[in-house]
């Protein structure tokens, strides 16, 4: 095993990023400084209080007042080409950019930068713009803006109890089923919810077993071309039609032996890490294994504070709702199980009526939280409502696969058809959009069809949910800690995953504004490339 160091800029990265999940795996990145001692065992990125584990800002400051970054309004034609400007001052500014990025320690790695004005579509500037690179968390800014157009800001997720028997004098002789329809923020209080309704029905036992469903959505749980040894971290939760608590735990140490938050968390833990001897750093390892909740832990210090993604979060929904309804006086004779859509005898919810039902914040709320936080787990949700509100209208590339593609295959499918007829011009038949969150390797888009989403985000009617959507430059979100001097006038998605940064948005200048994408790909060394973006997105304003 190695050993690796977490530097006191490289922990303001991880506090601004936070939700980001800073995806570097630690067998790969050396970090600097000497602040934890960090072990990396075959997929260590662990969550440690100083480096990982701080408070999503619009978690704990969710309603606090924040200019939005003021747009212009624009009605650029997106089914035709967009052409680079021959105005100096805009080919200077392109001139500014290119220079930027050869003089730096960065130019060895691939740059993609397009900037357009909302004003009258000119493009100030575009390197390699129809190339295509992977744009990690920038992502979202199609999973949000074609959600938010074909759903609507308004739109809410339901998570209901159903049963295939009637409740007979207090009892119920079958299974209490809690269906689940993607809902991104059930948690236990969404649950205690729904005992509270089977109490005021007259429930006092179920004979039956306690089922979370998860079969609303089919095939994958994970994105296709997600690295294996993420899929323990919190960024690389399972995205299941029943998920709880954003299907992760915090893991932490008590007298050295590992307890997990919440209460109900679903792991079970082993291991013990020893007291530090002879002033040496802290060194611990932590591991959950594939396909399982055993968690274990090793090594040597005092500060862990990790965050575990759960297997099967259905069963974990269900393990919840079975204790809540023990301790409200509910008798349960059976078990909490999981089932999914390869069941061969699936609960049909259209044959009966619900018994109770809790609904989600508005998707306007949860694309401003997923954005703000750079929430991996509610794009992944949003891109499998999508397909299982519209794949049925979209066709797949390969026609044999449509009717056996997954809710996730089917939500690429949808916001590829949606960029097709937004953004005709821009768009190119090679790029590859694999999940809604932009942690896969597989994603392959242009910088332009970025900047082009960002123009037609700006048209649609949800237009003023998706701009406060974004973190703002200095003030929240993945960039409180990052563009201070522009605090106000951008606001973007920041995107990083191993070897990617990435930044997209808007800036604001007197007379208009611009929308610009930067991505950087193939960035392998230890500094961070996101002080040239910024130094780049600064440069757009004046």
């Amino acid at each position: 095993m190695k050993n690796y160091f977490c530097s006191p800029a490289k922990n303001a990265k991880m506090r601004e990023n936070k939700n980001e999940s800073i995806k570097y795996f630690a067998s790969l990145r050396v970090f600097r400084g000497q602040k934890f001692l960090l072990t990396a065992a075959l997929s260590f990125t662990l969550s440690l209080t100083s480096c990982f584990n701080q408070p999503p800002a619009t978690e704990t400051n969710q309603n606090a007042a924040v200019p939005e970054t003021p747009v212009t309004p624009s009605n650029i034609d997106l089914g035709k080409p967009l052409e680079v400007s021959a105005k100096p001052e805009d080919a200077a500014l392109a001139r500014k950019i290119d220079e930027t990025i050869e003089k730096s320690e960065f130019r060895d790695a691939r740059w993609g930068v397009f900037v357009v004005s909302l004003k009258d579509g000119r493009v100030l500037a575009a390197r390699d713009a129809r190339k295509l690179f992977t744009p990690a968390s920038t992502l979202k800014i199609l999973t949000s803006t074609v959600a938010l157009d074909r759903l609507g800001a308004d739109f809410r997720w339901r998570t209901r109890v159903f049963a295939r028997e009637k409740i007979e004098n207090g009892a119920l002789s079958g299974d209490l089923i809690l269906y689940g329809e993607g809902a991104p923020d059930l948690s236990d209080e969404g649950l205690q919810n729904l005992v509270a309704q089977l109490k005021a029905k007259g429930l006092q036992k179920v004979k039956g077993d306690v089922v979370g469903d998860e079969s609303y959505f089919t095939g994958d749980a994970v994105g296709d071309g997600w690295a294996w040894n993420e899929l323990q971290w919190y960024y690389g939760a399972a995205a299941s039609a029943l998920s709880v608590n954003r299907n992760f735990v915090n893991v932490s140490l008590e007298n050295g032996a590992p307890k997990a938050e919440p209460a109900t968390a679903d792991v079970e833990l082993s291991g013990a890490v020893a007291r530090l001897q002879n002033g040496d750093a802290e060194s611990i390892g932590l591991k959950r294994e594939l396909g399982s909740n055993r968690v274990y832990v090793w090594g040597e210090g005092t500060n862990l504070d990790a965050r575990v993604a759960v297997e099967n979060p259905a069963l974990w929904s269900a393990k919840i709702l079975r204790a809540a309804l023990v301790q409200s006086g509910i008798a349960v004779d059976g078990a909490a199980k999981s089932t999914d859509w390869k069941a061969a005898n699936k609960f049909d919810p259209e044959s009966s009526a619900p018994l109770g039902s809790v609904e989600s914040q508005t998707l306007g709320e949860i694309v401003r939280r997923m954005n703000k936080d750079s929430v991996n787990l509610y794009a992944e949700l949003i891109l499998r409502t999508l397909g299982r509100k519209f794949g049925a209208e979209i066709p797949d590339e390969n026609p044999n696969a449509r009717k056996t593609r997954g809710t996730d295959a089917a939500g690429a499918a949808v916001i590829k058809k949606w960029l097709a007829e937004h953004s005709a011009a821009g768009l190119q038949e090679t790029e590859s959009i694999k999940d809604g969150s932009g942690l896969s390797r597989l994603n392959f888009v242009t910088p332009e069809t970025i900047g082009r989403a960002l123009i037609a985000a700006n048209q649609i009617e949800a237009a003023e949910a998706f701009r406060n959507s974004l973190p703002v430059a200095g003030r929240d979100g993945t960039l409180r800690g990052r563009l201070a001097s522009a605090g106000g006038k951008i606001s973007a998605k920041t995107g990083s995953i191993m070897f990617v940064n990435a930044l997209a948005g808007y800036a604001r200048r007197r007379d208009e504004t611009l929308a610009f994408v930067i991505l950087c790909n193939n960035e392998t060394r230890k500094a961070d490339s996101s002080v040239l973006i910024d130094a780049i997105a600064a440069s757009l304003i004046d």
